[in-house]
């Protein structure tokens, strides 16, 4: 069904949602540090990505950024029990929040909603030929011309 990336430190809860995930069809690919998340989602075929926060820090906001700023970035679900987490899934750009404590059917349900969604492709034009673009060859485009 889809690829998904769990960022999780907890090995117990990792491997819960893991087998929760894989028993929905997923394939399951997990990262334990914020480093190694991004650069799994850089490799590319990441289809949603699950970030699981005790408690949401500057480091979850930082990785989000970046992540967001991707081509082709996509979409995160953050988990956490923190009070502030729903302004700060906001904040951040997820897709869903999911409240803990929860169940891994709950992850696995947030899942299947992002990939239920038709993912949005967005077209530039390029004025002198009527080329379209898409949007990540646009988001290039502009750093390559500095943009901003």
């Amino acid at each position: 069904m889809g690829s998904i990336l769990l960022v999780e430190a907890d090995s117990a809860i990792c491997d819960a949602w893991s087998t929760a995930l894989a028993a929905g069809g997923h394939a399951v690919l997990t990262a334990s540090r914020m480093r190694e998340a991004l650069m799994t989602v850089r490799d590319g075929g990441i289809d949603v990505v699950v970030i699981d926060a005790y408690e949401p820090r500057a480091g979850i906001v930082e990785l989000a950024q970046r992540l967001n700023a991707l081509p082709d970035a996509p979409p995160i679900i953050l988990v956490s029990q923190s009070p502030d987490a729903p302004r700060i899934s906001v904040q951040i750009g997820a897709s869903a929040f999911v409240p803990k404590p929860c169940e891994p059917s709950e992850v696995v349900t947030a899942v299947g909603r992002l990939l239920g969604r038709p993912r949005p492709v967005f077209w530039i034009e390029d004025e002198p030929t009527g080329r379209a673009l898409p949007t990540w060859a646009a988001a290039r485009a502009r750093e390559a011309l500095q943009v901003r």
